[in-house]
């Protein structure tokens, strides 16, 4: 009897262990990316001869990290600790931007840094002083941007985008669905001066 006693307690400790392990399994990882929101401008006849460099692409430190950062408030950020970006958030913005003004200006050809030895007509250059979501889903941008001329070295066009983009939902896929379109709010903006810079220039030349 004492003999069997023994051997009961000894594979209730065995199985107890074994039990709290199931029950902490960690969840899995899962990985996002921004994606291209803009849509398609047709052109007259697109030839694809200006060249776009894109970059440098610079971003505040609180964001160079793997984890999405959510804002609970106006000064305390939020670490996720299972949704994560699929590659560093500045190469992903660099190469959605580089999507956008494609389709918004067919006739040029942006390219991400860095960029061949043919070098770039124009240079965008930015600076993200805040990409994030509260957590109703609501994404704030705010970013210092500029366009510089390769030719002369100047920088005709510098601005400060802000752009607030309402939510569509609490969830991740939601989030970064929001903070694409709020991307794509900002390509406008800089497709629309490149196009008035590349036409003053092409006037001055006629």
């Amino acid at each position: 009897m004492e003999k069997s006693l023994k051997t009961l307690l000894l594979t209730s400790l065995l199985v107890i262990p074994l039990s709290l392990a199931g029950c902490g399994t960690t969840p899995s990882t899962r990985f996002y990316s921004l994606s291209a929101e803009s849509a398609a401008v047709q052109a007259a006849s697109p030839d694809n001869s200006t060249i776009i460099g894109i970059g440098p692409v610079e971003v505040a430190p609180y964001l160079e990290r793997s984890q999405i950062v959510i804002r609970t408030d106006d000064t305390r950020l939020s670490l996720t600790e299972f949704d994560r970006w699929a590659e560093p958030i500045e190469n992903n913005i660099a190469n959605v931007l580089a999507v956008n003004l494609s389709r918004l200006l067919p006739e040029t050809q942006p390219i991400v840094r860095p960029w061949t030895d043919a070098g770039a007509d124009y240079h965008v250059v930015i600076k993200f002083l805040r990409f994030d979501s509260d957590e109703a889903g609501n994404v704030t941008l705010n970013a210092n941007w500029g366009i510089q001329q390769h030719s002369s070295r100047s920088m005709p066009v510098i601005r400060h985008a802000g752009i607030i983009q309402p939510g569509s939902g609490k969830d991740f896929e939601s989030i970064t669905k929001t903070m694409s379109m709020t991307l794509a709010l900002l390509s406008e903006q800089i497709a629309n001066e490149l196009k008035i810079v590349m036409e003053k220039n092409a006037a001055a030349t006629d």
